[in-house]
């Protein structure tokens, strides 16, 4: 295998263990986090970095873009397209940088307006304004790590990321204990991203030496180029905030304050879901665009059709996992008030598991500049998300927001979005439809000995939960081995997989 696919699987790996442990360290500190601000504080802050999650969309999906063709220059050795693209998108980032700036300290200034107090106006403030400058300073950043993935330096970034993690983790605990509370967790927030941001910087031009800071590589046309790849970027990312983002104001305007803390404990394990799987996917858009860039549509169809089987086999387990095992942990991670948050999470878990099975569909479409069908439908399906929450939630409280989610996604994932995907991937539906259907039957079948042994082991106890989970992942994983995939299959990712004599030497 070459080295191109094992820094594919080590720079996965890698995000899935950072994943994983942030998954892990959240579980473990959400309890404590929620018992030191409270209820009403803890949905006060998960309102506020929500909101700020908006700024977000001042990326213009500029992100995508940079990674798209640094990933086609670099691909080609084209090393002064190369530059013009990273000079092109680092001055554009710059700018965005200070609209951030501008935005974050405006909102902040307008804290008297829509906060119920003096006091609360005065924490928005602070909130804000820290939050705003630390997202500000993430901005000309995402050049370097958009050009660090288009290189498939995946495992740095991944490093990156778990420096971040430990850093925010540490002082998580040192600033509530402090007693600083919700503007303590800002400044942690600001922090700890900062040597994270210094490193990406570094290790950008350690592995792309041949980049340059220099003001003959900006060009007018480049820029075009990127925002016409990238506008399509920020509907869908406008889209996708109407789709997964405005559930907790719903959910606050219509029930209250404790009430998003309560929906924020099944939002946070799909979340985590969510990331993980994304890790797992989140390299397949570069391959795909240096597929396309070597005009190799063979390579395409086949990487199209074995992601997205494995996509379907990783996917189905956690779900099943989070639905069987979802209550008794809840229970025991949380305590008994918070199981209210087990409907939830089981409607939640349904609607982004759909959504999971078209991670591969979705990154070849922006691998391939088709990303254009992807703002269209998620602009609609969010627009219907948007109208049956605010209907369902006067029906059924939180679990109409969490419905309002699913509701839409049954359609457009199962039906729309696989069509036009096997369409660009040149693949016919009725075999991706007879493929996938044989591997939900095989994964179907693989589960009944993991929901035996649920049954058997599951109690409201770590131990209990850590047995039952390894006991059915050893059985499943042992199923779809025999089952599932192919002798190619099972070479190919033997293959991908770096051995010992195959990785280069340390530095």
């Amino acid at each position: 295998m070459s080295n191109v696919s094992q820094k594919l699987v080590s720079g996965s790996a890698l995000r899935v263990a950072n994943v994983g442990a942030a998954t892990l360290i959240s579980v473990l500190i959400l309890p404590f986090i929620i018992r030191m601000l409270g209820d009403r504080m803890y949905g006060v802050w998960t309102l506020v970095a929500t909101f700020i999650g908006y700024y977000g969309v001042l990326d213009l999906g500029l992100n995508t873009a940079v990674t798209r063709y640094l990933s086609r220059s670099l691909a080609t050795q084209d090393h002064e397209e190369s530059n013009r693209v990273f000079n092109s998108a680092l001055r554009i980032y710059l700018g965005l940088a200070v609209v951030v700036l501008l935005v974050a300290v405006t909102t902040a200034f307008l804290s008297p307006f829509f906060a119920k107090s003096r006091q609360d106006a005065r924490l928005f403030f602070a909130v804000i304004l820290i939050l705003g400058v630390s997202l500000a300073l993430q901005f000309p950043t995402r050049v370097f790590t958009g050009a660090l993935e288009a290189h498939l330096r995946f495992d740095q970034t991944a490093g990156f990321d778990l420096l971040t993690l430990a850093l925010r983790t540490g002082l998580i605990i040192v600033i509530l204990l402090a007693g600083y509370k919700i503007v303590g967790l800002a400044w942690v927030t600001l922090l700890s991203g900062i040597p994270s941001m210094a490193f990406s910087i570094y290790y950008t031009f350690k592995e792309l030496p041949f980049l340059r800071f220099e003001s003959r590589y900006w060009g007018v046309q480049t820029a075009k180029t990127l925002f016409s790849y990238s506008s399509y970027s920020l509907i869908a990312g406008l889209a996708n905030i109407l789709r997964f983002q405005v559930d907790n104001i719903v959910v606050a305007s219509f029930i209250g304050l404790e009430a998003v803390t309560h929906y924020r404990i099944a939002g946070a394990l799909v979340q985590y879901f969510f990331v993980f799987m994304s890790s797992i996917m989140g390299v397949l858009p570069s391959v795909f665009s240096r597929q396309e860039g070597a005009q190799d549509h063979k390579a395409i169809r086949k990487t199209f059709l074995l992601a997205t089987k494995i996509a379907i086999c990783i996917t189905c387990f956690i779900a099943f996992g989070m639905i069987a095992w979802g209550a008794p942990f809840i229970q025991r991670w949380m305590g008994s008030k918070y199981t209210d948050a087990y409907p939830v999470l089981v409607v939640l878990v349904s609607a982004y598991t759909l959504n999971l099975w078209q991670g591969p569909a979705a990154s070849l479409l922006y691998g391939v500049s088709k990303h254009k069908f992807i703002a269209v439908l998620n602009t609609v399906e969010g627009i219907v998300n948007l109208a049956l929450s605010l209907w369902l939630v006067r029906i059924y409280g939180m679990m109409g927001v969490a419905l309002g989610t699913l509701i839409p996604m049954v359609f457009t994932r199962l039906f729309i979005n696989p069509a036009y995907a096997c369409r660009v991937a040149g693949v016919s539906y009725r075999e991706y439809a007879r493929r996938m259907g044989k591997t939900l039957g095989i994964v179907a079948a693989s589960l009944i000995a993991p929901f035996v042994l649920s049954m058997k082991l599951v109690r409201p106890n770590y131990p209990s939960l850590f047995i039952a989970g390894s006991f059915s992942l050893f059985a499943y994983g042992i199923a779809l081995w025999m089952f599932e995939f192919s002798p190619e299959e099972t070479e190919l990712i033997r293959r991908a997989i770096p051995s010992r004599e195959a990785l280069p030497p340390a530095d």
